[in-house]
């Protein structure tokens, strides 16, 4: 049994739902979100259309996330993109000032936590 399914059986399920709901709603060209050996949502991935990007899209994305982490407890991880003219990134310190504005940290410093390899975390609001 794995540790996410100590806490809560049925996560896969929830995080599937959240993204197939996620890409209904939205111009997104990939999204996949995973649970990490820990029990942590992962953001793996999330690629806008480019013809929807600059439009918020990915701030909507981040801010439906975040309150789904949130209402079930999750730490969330991830290791923003490096520049890739195909996915869109323009910039690594981009991607890294776009996910501060929304509460993740980097991983590093006093904020190492060593139970993860990616290099953003947030933690959960309690709600």
């Amino acid at each position: 049994m794995k540790l996410c399914e100590l806490i809560d059986p049925t996560l896969s399920n929830k995080i599937s739902a959240l993204s197939t709901s996620l890409k209904s709603k939205y111009p997104i060209k990939d999204l996949f979100l995973s649970i990490n050996s820990v029990g942590n949502l992962r953001i793996v991935s999330i690629i806008i259309d480019k013809e929807h990007r600059n439009m918020n899209v990915g701030s909507d994305i981040i801010k439906e996330i975040n309150q789904f982490a949130d209402k079930n407890n999750l730490k969330i991880t991830l290791t923003p993109g490096l520049k890739d003219k195909h996915h869109g990134t323009t910039s690594r310190s981009r991607l890294i000032k776009f996910y501060k504005r929304f509460g993740f940290i980097e991983n590093k410093g006093r904020n190492k936590d060593f139970t993860i390899s990616d290099l953003m975390y947030r933690k959960p609001n309690q709600i």
